[in-house]
């Protein structure tokens, strides 16, 4: 199998796993549609198919060695087109957007290890994926603080100068290190005890709504939220057990019954669970393709 269609279809199945792992607290799964009144499972799986066929094109501009500094605006161009592919399939509804800022990059990260010939491990594959975004912290948001735009500020730009939050777009720079810090260890560690992949990616996903700065969250119940009771929720299903326990699986029950009721919905968390299953698979896959 070429590099490009295998590395797409590992996206692609990625992006299919994050919403089919179930219970996952206020977000879509094949069990309920959560915090969520205008989206649901089928919608998701949609929006999913219509971007399948895409994510190849974002591989091969690693594939072809375009450097970092030039691989942005291809990057960007290829996702502004599947932006308006899933919004046609979704009817204008916004279910991956974030996914397709952060898998591009790591494709592209992907395609330019296997470019120089190295295995696509997850180490040297998010270094890379965070070259072509690197200072766009201080490009984007930083001069946010002298001047506003002539336009109403995204809800990240609020954030930002309010609270000094710099959510995706600071993860990606810093070469994702709630990927491999905290996803991968967890779903490998789940794995490595027995857990079926769903409970492994329900693992990773709570130790990912741990330390991601979830602007979903923010927007939705407030900063100050985020800061301290959704942190402490989250941990307690943790120290609880997490899916490893009954009283730690009841906990995350519970709590995916308070976030859907209360519109909670930790999407910037479940982005991060798909990029860390991408992660794991392009190790697993991968490495067997390109040694």
């Amino acid at each position: 199998m070429p590099a490009d269609a295998l590395f797409g279809f590992l996206a692609a199945a990625a992006t299919l796993w994050e919403v089919y792992a179930a219970p996952k607290p206020g977000l879509v799964d094949r069990f309920s549609s959560g915090a969520h009144k205008d989206m649901d499972f089928d919608l998701f799986v949609t929006s999913a198919r219509s971007l399948a066929p895409q994510w190849r094109e974002q591989a091969r501009v690693g594939l072809e060695a375009v450097p970092p500094e030039k691989a942005l605006t291809r990057l960007r161009e290829n996702g502004l087109f599947m932006e308006k592919t899933m919004f046609s399939a979704t009817g204008g509804i916004n279910t991956h957007k974030g996914l397709i800022f952060i898998l591009s990059l790591l494709l592209y990260g992907g395609g330019r290890c296997v470019a120089q010939k190295t295995p696509p491990a997850a180490v040297p594959l998010c270094h890379i994926a965070s070259l072509p975004v690197r200072g766009c912290v201080a490009k984007e948001l930083a001069p946010l603080r002298s001047s506003l735009p002539p336009r109403p500020l995204t809800h990240g730009e609020k954030l930002y100068l309010e609270h000094g939050v710099t959510g995706i777009r600071g993860e990606a720079e810093a070469g994702f290190p709630s990927l491999l810090h905290h996803g991968l260890p967890a779903l490998k560690d789940a794995l490595q005890r027995g857990s079926s992949f769903n409970d492994a990616a329900l693992h990773c996903l709570l130790h990912l709504m741990l330390v991601g700065e979830d602007s979903n969250v923010m927007h939705r119940k407030g900063f100050l939220f985020w800061m301290e009771e959704y942190k402490q929720i989250v941990l307690d299903v943790l120290e609880q057990g997490s899916v490893f326990t009954t009283e730690g699986r009841s906990r995350l029950y519970s709590l995916d019954e308070r976030f859907s009721s209360e519109g909670i919905s930790p999407g910037g968390a479940a982005d991060l669970l798909a990029a860390t299953v991408f992660l794991h698979w392009c190790e697993e896959t991968g490495s067997r393709f390109f040694e």
